[in-house]
């Protein structure tokens, strides 16, 4: 198993942000998992030592998405020169996602949230998007 000390810090700081009292997360918990206004699971989690992601998972919101759908994430996908760039992308049953890789090291609370913005913003763009 990997060091996660880097992730547990990064984690537990966004989570005090988002209004979580001091939460412990435990020696080997390589994963946390929230419900966002109950519209989709927003996973963090680490990848190893020195880098972690966030996951919104849109999959219960939006078990069979449509092709415009699609089409509309992956235009997203396009070259931006945005801070932060959440990916979309389907699981392994077909299911849509938008994620962001984060280094273990060297982001401050800005940083993150703006990461965690940007990551809410496209999964609440997809979902509005598929309602219409």
């Amino acid at each position: 198993m990997h060091d996660l000390a880097a992730f547990h810090r990064n984690a537990a700081e966004l989570l005090r942000h988002l209004g979580f009292d001091a939460p412990a997360l435990a020696a080997g918990q390589d994963t946390v998992s929230l419900t966002v206004e109950q519209r989709f699971t927003l996973h963090l989690g680490a990848i190893d030592q020195d880098r972690w992601f966030m996951q919104a998972d849109l999959g219960d919101a939006l078990p069979s998405p449509s092709a415009a759908l699609l089409e509309c994430a992956l235009r997203g996908n396009q070259l931006s020169a945005l801070p932060w760039q959440p990916v979309a992308a389907l699981d392994e049953q077909g299911r849509l996602a938008c994620w962001l890789r984060l280094p273990g090291h060297g982001l401050d609370l800005p940083q993150l949230a703006a990461a965690l913005d940007a990551l809410i913003a496209l999964a609440e763009a997809l979902l509005d998007h598929a309602a219409r």
